[in-house]
């Protein structure tokens, strides 16, 4: 973490460019002070700058460039270096214009949410993300599983091979291409395995649950399953960017010619609660996060409208 020195503009430059940001409460609106702040540069993923809120909720901004899009994100300081609270981001286009920006957050836990554990992939499965959602989740139901077990006993696989420069691997429907536990090779996989995961498990461990495959539900129905009290492994991008493809990195699926492009950015994130205008997530990243509920569905559908559920 490296917070923001001084900036060397003139007084001059920094009146036209400021953005203060006030973060409140979600419920009752009040100020929340001396909240961790950054602002990323969403195309290159790089913070541009980090301030700690001040005793009236307020931090400002200063290098922020007109017409640029930013992720916003707040949390405690304790946590942004032990990932173990709530973190909330929004994306927004910087218009200096409005330099005012209101951000709701939320902190502490609300009776509407479910008290789905925090179980962080890393440091053993860097590309572990959706198995270590689906992990979550089973465990929020009282099934005895760790993420480990779970990507190296229930998880399908498939090896990403290299022939003559090209890769050729599983259609990420099918199997996790590579291993979720290999930093440098492996990708990522889609609904219908960890379908085949979830079921496999619940087999063994004799649990009183049934899974879905909910690609392709609307928002309406997935926040629905939410308020009946049903949290949803949830493919969307890492902190909701644009989908980010990379041909180098792509593959050639099974039984198929052409190489697809991969995507550098999916995530998966378990969707917890609904809270007005704020969707709350279990992020196998950094724990318990809110986001814009038009913005995280919005990333749901550039991903494909990827979802998967576990009902009792």
């Amino acid at each position: 973490m490296l917070l923001s020195g001084c900036n060397q503009f003139s007084q001059q430059e920094k009146q036209k460019s400021e953005l203060t940001v006030l973060t409140v409460e979600f419920n009752s609106g009040a100020p929340i002070p001396n909240l961790y702040i950054t602002v990323t540069d969403v195309k290159t993923g790089k913070i541009v700058e980090d301030v700690i809120g001040s005793d009236e909720g307020e931090a400002t901004f200063s290098k922020l460039i007109e017409g640029q899009e930013y992720a916003i994100a707040a949390t405690t300081l304790e946590n942004s270096t032990e990932n173990n609270g709530y973190t909330t981001i929004e994306n927004f286009t910087y218009d200096s214009t409005k330099p005012y920006y209101r951000l709701q957050t939320h902190f502490s836990r609300d009776e509407q949410e479910l008290d789905v554990p925090v179980v962080m992939q890393n440091p053993e499965l860097p590309h572990g993300c959706e198995i270590t959602s689906l992990t979550a989740v089973l465990n929020y139901y009282g099934v005895n599983v760790t993420k480990l077990e779970m990507a190296d006993t229930y998880l399908p696989k498939q090896k990403i091979s290299i022939v003559d420069g090209q890769r050729f691997g599983p259609n990420p429907n099918q199997a996790f291409a590579g291993d979720p536990r290999d930093k440098a090779n492996g990708m990522y996989v889609f609904a219908a395995p960890i379908v085949k995961a979830a079921e496999a498990v619940i087999a063994d461990k004799q649990a009183n649950l049934r899974v879905t495959n909910m690609s392709k539900a609307s928002q309406d129905e997935i926040l629905q399953l939410v308020r009946e009290g049903v949290p949803v492994v949830t493919w969307v991008t890492l902190d909701l960017s644009k989908p980010n493809t990379n041909a180098a990195k792509g593959w050639i699926y099974k039984g198929e010619t052409t190489p697809r492009v991969a995507y550098m950015n999916l995530h998966a994130v378990v969707l917890t609660g609904h809270l007005g205008n704020k969707v709350v997530v279990m992020d196998p990243l950094k724990g318990y996060v809110t986001y814009n509920v038009d913005q995280f569905f919005k990333s749901y559908k550039e991903l494909g409208e990827q979802a998967v559920a576990l009902h009792k």
